[in-house]
């Protein structure tokens, strides 16, 4: 029962054997390089102080509002 399985210079255990169509493509691929996020990250805390001066904006001319 504790049967050896030789796939593709691979040794596995006696088990289920995964079929090459159910195998994930990334595993037989090399290793590509990461991704650069730096400008997404510049763009996002950007876009974050536009969103805040915005809200002081309107919270500023609501309060001159309840004022009047």
């Amino acid at each position: 029962m504790a049967d050896k399985i030789q796939v593709q210079g691979e040794t596995l255990a006696s088990g289920a054997v995964i079929a090459e169509r159910h195998r994930n493509p990334a595993d037989l691929l090399p290793a590509q390089p990461t991704a650069n996020y730096t400008f997404a990250g510049i763009c996002a805390i950007l876009a974050m102080l536009v969103f805040a001066a915005m809200v002081v904006i309107l919270w500023l001319d609501w309060s001159a509002l309840k004022m009047a």
